[in-house]
């Protein structure tokens, strides 16, 4: 009860005219405040900002394109998904290269026919092993379709039996 009439009486002061306390409105000065080019600064929320040539530019918080592993590991072209030619994101995704600098990786293993060998046949192990993920999966999926009741025999049987009659007729003819 002290507070609020601590308040209406600040409220009626102010009415009066007579309030001689500080009157706060708005946030203060930093509208006013005039930036240079290149003045970078952090707002209140945490976001850093900086001033260009006639506007201010938010530095934006998620890192450049490059920065998220889609850059060729010889040539450092860049390869995401949004960009780049289609050759070139699937040779990423198989290679960690661009389409060109994996045929270069290739033709220098050819040169060296044990290395080839050597470099193919992992190729084909990593897509069997592939293959074989596929293949559980598969039988997994078929295991537990055959587990399923997919038919319930005792309404079958409830069903087929209502339908029988229980009586013998004999052919006397």
């Amino acid at each position: 009860m002290a507070k609020e009439s601590k308040n209406l009486a600040k409220v009626q002061s102010m009415i009066d005219g007579t309030y001689g306390g500080k009157i706060q409105v708005g946030y203060g000065d930093k509208a006013d405040e005039v930036r240079k080019v290149g003045d970078k600064w952090t707002d209140s929320d945490g976001y850093e900002w900086e001033q260009k040539e006639g506007y201010k530019y938010k530095i934006p918080s998620m890192p450049a394109v490059g920065m998220f592993n889609h850059q060729c590991k010889d040539c450092k072209k860049n390869c995401s998904p949004k960009t780049s030619k289609p050759w070139d994101r699937d040779c990423f995704k198989a290679d960690g290269r661009c389409y060109y600098c994996q045929l270069d990786y290739e033709i220098d293993l050819k040169t060296k026919p044990i290395k080839w060998f050597a470099y193919r046949r992992l190729k084909d192990l990593q897509n069997m092993e592939s293959l074989q993920k596929d293949m559980e999966q598969w039988v997994d999926e078929m295991e537990k379709i055959k587990n399923e009741k997919v038919f319930d025999m005792s309404v079958a049987n409830s069903m087929a039996n209502d339908n029988v009659e229980m009586t013998i007729n004999k052919n006397t003819k």
